[in-house]
């Protein structure tokens, strides 16, 4: 089992909107601990919302302190097929969404979000969930 933990966009954006919330204190933790990492996908998230250069300078920074996961070719079909699986339960979930979900599935990774969306994937997949 791997200690690392997946921070989902939703929780870095509480942690930047509010330094104090429950949020941010549990991952203020998490970062003392060096579990968290990011993915790709996740750095796009954080850039694509920068509102300003200094914005982009912190989320530079950020990343550099973090350890990545590789993206790998095959994670990109076991996310459509997942995502075609959670369809014909009736659950549709983004593409992104499935990715990041596929991301911390094939590397053994919980993932921290504030994303519903994530709670649906892991009642029907093997994703972990950080509580």
């Amino acid at each position: 089992m791997s200690d690392n933990i997946l921070v989902d966009t939703s929780v870095w954006i509480a942690f930047f909107r509010d330094t104090d919330s429950d949020v941010s204190v549990k991952l203020k933790h998490l970062l003392r601990a060096g579990f968290p990492v990011y993915s790709g996908i996740i750095a796009t998230e954080l850039y694509r919302g920068a509102k300003s250069k200094r914005e982009k300078v912190v989320i530079d920074d950020l990343l550099s302190s973090l350890n990545y996961l590789e993206t790998r070719e095959e994670y990109f079909k076991a996310a459509g097929e997942l995502g075609h699986k959670l369809s014909q339960l009736g659950i549709t979930i983004g593409t992104v969404d499935l990715l990041i979900a596929e991301i911390a599935i094939a590397t053994n990774t919980a993932i921290f979000t504030l994303d519903t969306h994530f709670a649906s994937i892991a009642r029907h997949s093997s994703l972990r969930l950080y509580a």
